[in-house]
């Protein structure tokens, strides 16, 4: 997540407030069993000598972090025990992440590793997009691996394990159009102070170069009720800051007959007590309007931040992306942007060599930087 310099005095003196609170009392960020249930609180690492161990590694984005985050808890709830460190690790997930090759190849190196200790005897799991993208055919790549298994179906990881552990050699979940995906009994956080909280999973947009919409499934947003209770419930055992998620976060459409919009929930969560700080990744500029921007100029508990792709700045590339605005459309979001009261700081992504670009196209993308600043 890149920084968006919006540190101001009351947030430096709330920080040492909250950092000098844990290094007086150092068990206070991982126990609070007295003011919250278990869902919310950080379990530690180590808690029952007796269980099963497990242990994650985790490539890729923030929402595959909080997967990991899901799949820690689902595990924890279920008597595991987390370990970090491979070797004593009875069960191993990759929580991968398809969308940069190198992620996806230094998963099938570390799957590779295997195949020269055939005795390991653990059960070996796939998660995530590369999962959800090749699907069995990882058995075939991998014979070891036992189980395959993508980010809308890690509610299902204890009765996945249940087969496991009844003598199945390999089974998947691989279901894309399911809203159980935002919903785990226990999330393990690994952070005492920013919670992050996925709002919309999949994605609608149709980028020719995108593989999302084909690993996380079509657009899902979880209703405003749901997503204001467990701030709710996040900010009672102390956490300050909230990062809202989605492949297309901005894309957000409340399910919920209360129709919130994305800017009316940003303003929502930032004003439950106790949160003093909501930021949220990443937008898509086709579903980008000047509401947000008032949102941000309006609550000062909204980071002054704003990501926002846009991937090239010659129109002509940006078609043959299918990415749904042009050149001078992405401009009059950052002139919306630049026009606030307060300074907001704007982030991008570019992609350079896209198929056919040319050295024209690559200029329109420089001179763009130059116009966004």
């Amino acid at each position: 997540m890149p920084p968006s310099f919006d540190v101001r005095l009351d947030d430096l003196t709330g920080a040492r407030e909250e950092l000098r609170e844990i290094v007086e009392n150092p068990g206070l960020a991982l126990s609070r069993p007295d003011e919250a249930p278990i869902s919310f609180l950080q379990a530690p690492i180590g808690a029952s000598p007796d269980a099963a161990t497990f242990f994650i590694e985790t490539f890729g984005c923030q929402m595959n972090a909080h997967d990991s985050e899901k799949v820690a808890g689902v595990l924890l709830g279920r008597g595991y025990r987390q370990v970090e460190d491979l070797d004593s690790a009875k069960v191993v997930f990759y929580n991968t992440c398809s969308i940069r090759e190198k992620a996806a190849q230094k998963v099938f190196s570390r799957l590779g590793e295997y195949r020269k200790h055939p005795g390991h005897g653990k059960i070996i799991g796939v998660l995530g997009c590369v999962a959800q993208q090749e699907g069995e055919e990882i058995f075939e790549r991998a014979p070891w691996v036992s189980l395959v298994c993508g980010s809308a179906s890690y509610s299902k990881l204890p009765a996945l394990l249940a087969q496991l552990e009844a003598g199945n050699r390999r089974v998947t979940g691989l279901d894309t159009d399911t809203d159980e995906t935002f919903e785990t009994e226990i999330t393990r956080r690994d952070n005492p102070f920013r919670a992050y909280l996925t709002i919309i999973e999949g994605c609608n947009k149709s980028c020719s170069y995108c593989v999302v919409p084909y690993t996380r499934g079509p657009e899902r947003s979880r209703s405003s009720a749901s997503v204001l209770q467990e701030v709710r419930k996040l900010a009672d055992v102390g956490y300050s800051e909230i990062q809202l998620l989605g492949q297309t976060v901005n894309s957000y459409r409340d399910p919920a007959p209360r129709g919130m919009t994305f800017a009316e929930l940003l303003v929502a969560v930032a004003a439950v007590p106790g949160i003093r700080r909501v930021r949220f990744t990443t937008s898509h500029p086709r579903d980008f309007g000047r509401d947000i921007v008032e949102a941000i100029d309006s609550v000062p508990a909204l980071c002054d931040h704003v990501h926002l792709p846009v991937q090239s700045g010659s129109t002509r590339v940006l078609r043959s992306m299918q990415r749904t605005y042009s050149r001078e459309e992405y401009l009059e979001k950052i002139a919306i942007i630049r026009s606030a009261r307060r300074p907001i700081s704007v982030t991008s992504d570019i992609i350079v060599g896209f198929p056919g670009e040319t050295e024209e196209d690559l200029a329109d993308t420089l001179s763009l930087l130059d116009a966004a600043q």
